[in-house]
């Protein structure tokens, strides 16, 4: 159904944007299309925004990710760039819950065109705490995953000029070591989950994801012009309910949508019918 589109991508070579290591998971999925990843030299993604608030993201997490790609464009001759972007913070359906938003883009000044791929996760160790003395701190890294899971230190939540930050802790020894400078000022200090990618390998499974997801638009090609990033624009609930009969709010099909000819495919999904969990008849 979709059109190949080995020849806008095999054999070419893509630069990543990172200093964070995102690269051992992204460059194998792109290598399933022959394009090789090779880490930009030189590039500061801290200058887009930190996770530890110390310097403010650049707009909007696609603002930040195209800022990135933008940068590298601008600083080498390269014609392909990958930059991704996480976002951390309660799931938009699931308020109580923390979830990860991955983002990542791929940049083709060849063809003049720009594909996505993303993830929302559940899967996230993203917390934080007000903790007092060594004991706190490592029930809170317990529960995070630390020390596999990197911590970050700090003397209050929002942090100020001047003021130390701890990153990357990763041993009991380091926690230690920040505590004690810390608590010179406070009685009290701030601790949460460091979300850089090679700090958090939780984080770079759903970042493999957001790979596999970008890779998967790049594969399909619009049936009609054979452009990439033939994927799916729109979701049409109204799946039949397995009980009733009546529409549900699960996904009956997916629309596509071609960004070059603008060319449109409505899929229906291969289930027939919905859990009756999802019927506002037979679950009110």
């Amino acid at each position: 159904m979709f059109k190949s589109t080995e020849s806008y991508f095999q054999g070419r070579t893509a630069l990543l944007a990172t200093k964070h290591g995102k690269e051992q998971v992204i460059a194998p999925a792109l290598a399933r299309l022959g394009v090789t990843v090779v880490v930009a030299s030189d590039f500061d993604s801290d200058r887009f925004g930190t996770f530890s608030r110390e310097i403010p993201r650049c707009g909007t997490q696609e603002e930040a990710a195209l800022a990135k790609a933008e940068a590298v464009l601008a600083q080498t001759d390269a014609d392909l760039v990958i930059a991704s972007e996480g976002s951390f913070g309660p799931h938009p359906h699931f308020p109580m819950l923390p979830s990860d938003r991955e983002l990542i883009l791929l940049v083709d000044r060849r063809h003049d065109l720009v594909l996505r791929g993303e993830v929302l996760s559940l899967d996230t160790n993203f917390s934080h705490a007000t903790v007092s003395n060594l004991e706190e701190a490592l029930a809170f890294g317990a529960r995070v995953g630390f020390p596999s899971h990197g911590l970050i230190a700090m003397a209050q939540a929002d942090p100020l000029p001047n003021t130390p930050i701890f990153k990357g802790i990763q041993s009991e020894e380091q926690l230690q070591r920040a505590i004690a400078t810390l608590q010179t000022n406070s009685a009290t200090f701030h601790l949460e989950t460091d979300m850089r990618a090679h700090m958090n390998p939780t984080r770079m499974q759903v970042i493999a994801q957001a790979a596999a997801d970008l890779v998967q638009g790049m594969a399909q090609g619009c049936p009609q012009c054979g452009w990439p990033g033939f994927v799916a624009r729109e979701h049409l609930p109204g799946l039949p309910c397995e009980l009733c009969g009546a529409p549900t709010s699960a996904i009956k099909a997916s629309r596509y949508r071609c960004q070059r000819c603008l060319y449109e495919l409505t899929l229906p999904v291969p289930e027939t019918t919905a859990s009756a969990s999802q019927c506002y008849f037979c679950n009110p």
